[in-house]
């Protein structure tokens, strides 16, 4: 038998997946700046760092968010 939540549940994971895409472009934008830190360009490189390792648990957390339901 269909749950009646059915509808909100569609809306939570089309919200978890829109998130998830635009993190993954943050993560990716991330990296590269986190490239900077070859040229010895440090705060760019290290607020790349914490972009990319924000943005990736943030996605993780995502994952288990839609695990758990």
């Amino acid at each position: 038998m269909p749950s009646t939540d059915s509808g909100t549940e569609l809306w939570a994971a089309v919200q978890r997946a829109i998130l998830g895409g635009l993190l993954a472009i943050v993560a990716i934008l991330g990296f590269g700046w986190t490239r900077q830190l070859a040229t010895g360009n440090l705060l760019v490189g290290s607020f790349g760092l914490l972009l990319f390792v924000g943005a990736g648990y943030w996605i993780l957390s995502l994952f288990r968010m839609g695990l758990d339901e």
